[in-house]
């Protein structure tokens, strides 16, 4: 997509100029109406942007610590950016935060500095930002959001430990097996047809498959290729991280590890803001902000709706995909915000343990599932490559 270049006012009347990516001019003005920019030039760049910095997972949970801290202690912003720059060890990162801090003292709000930098950033994280502004309680948001982030970073590090050993056996195995079925399988179907005897079934599904093992491996590289791409792209609009989200769900262990970190965010959220005050259809607003789910927003507000009606929330909440039932249970027994706000805290270290507890599952089945498969391929094709030959003294022996 195009870059355009523009130049506007802040809310507070403070010049500011950038660079937006959009597919085309109305976009690009869209976008900046979000951020609460005034615009009075927009037009296209003359050329792409350098490519953004990427900040790692570590990185940005540790900056999120850092940032919450600056917020609990009420320290100005901008000059407590500019010191933690100063002890960042990674060039870029602190390049990054310097910028950062040079916005802020130019009086940008920190949603909109950061909405500016949402390339750098996890998808939404700009609008996790905002609720827990609007909410006047970005420390905990934050503090919130870097315990997602650790247990999503934890459950990829555990995927990945567990089938790096399967998956560097699984590439030698298929170095190996690409000279077998390429080099070494097509002599021993000549040698099996002049057998002369029935093959097994096993042996004629190893020469069915030594056939079109090129195309089948082609293929194969080319469908994972386009699964990764495919996930990265559409993670750019809102029905496509909806599409997303719905697919993550629905891998085993996986999803149910995504959904009850999703739901404890949220829970941690919904009992921080009711504690201090924040009426129940805002709260829901705001906790399913700070989770940056399409899924969540959409059956919060459909909640909010019902609270602002006047309605009951219980049987509304039992068909919901991503919110517990139990969580309208506790709005209709709890009564008193205290109450609820205990009730809705203890139901999220309860949906805490069963994330972690996914976790502990996922790490127990990945490597013997790797395994198996692996060791089952082996065994088709050996089996399948010596059957013949017992055929064949079978015959002999009469």
């Amino acid at each position: 997509m195009p870059w355009f270049e523009y130049e506007g006012l802040t809310p507070g009347s403070t010049p500011i100029r950038g660079r937006v990516e959009a597919k085309d001019h109305e976009q690009a003005a869209a976008e900046l109406a979000e951020m609460r920019i005034d615009v009075r030039d927009l037009s296209v760049a003359p050329e792409a942007p350098a490519r953004p910095l990427k900040i790692s997972a570590d990185d940005l949970i540790g900056f999120n610590e850092h940032l919450a801290s600056l917020s609990k202690a009420g320290i100005a912003l901008d000059e407590g950016l500019a010191q933690l720059a100063k002890d960042v060890e990674s060039p870029s990162m602190r390049r990054w935060i310097e910028s950062l801090a040079e916005d802020t003292r130019r009086g940008i709000p920190l949603d909109e500095a950061f909405a500016a930098r949402e390339s750098n950033l996890p998808v939404l994280y700009s609008n996790v930002l905002r609720a827990g502004i609007r909410s006047g309680n970005l420390h905990d948001t934050l503090l919130n959001l870097n315990q997602h982030l650790k247990l999503i970073s934890r459950t990829r590090r555990i995927l990945w430990e567990t089938a790096s050993y399967p998956i560097l056996v699984g590439v030698l195995a298929i170095l190996v097996m690409s000279c077998f079925f390429v080099l070494v399988m097509p002599r021993f179907i000549e040698i099996f047809q002049d057998f002369g005897v029935a093959l097994p079934g096993l042996t004629r599904a190893l020469m069915a498959f030594t056939g079109s093992y090129v195309e089948t491996l082609t293929l194969a590289a080319v469908v994972l290729i386009a699964g990764f791409v495919f996930f990265r792209v559409i993670r750019t609009s809102p029905k496509g991280r909806l599409l997303r989200e719905n697919l993550i769900m629905l891998i085993p262990v996986i999803g149910r590890i995504y959904r009850d970190s999703l739901i404890t965010r949220f829970l941690r959220s919904m009992s921080s803001l009711i504690g201090t005050g924040t009426t129940l259809p805002e709260a829901l607003r705001l906790g399913a902000g700070a989770t940056g789910s399409e899924t969540l927003a959409r059956e919060s507000e459909q909640l909010a709706q019902q609270v602002e009606r006047g309605e009951s929330i219980y049987a509304t909440n039992q068909l919901m995909r991503i919110i517990p039932p139990l969580f309208g249970y506790c709005v209709e027994v709890s009564g008193e915000q205290n109450l609820l706000a205990e009730s809705v805290a203890s139901l999220s270290n309860t949906y805490e343990s069963r994330a972690q507890h996914g976790q502990t599952m996922l790490q127990t089945l990945v490597f013997p599932i790797m395994i198996i498969a692996l060791g089952g391929f082996l065994a088709f094709c050996i089996l399948g490559t010596f059957l013949p030959l017992v055929s064949l003294i079978n015959s002999m022996c009469g």
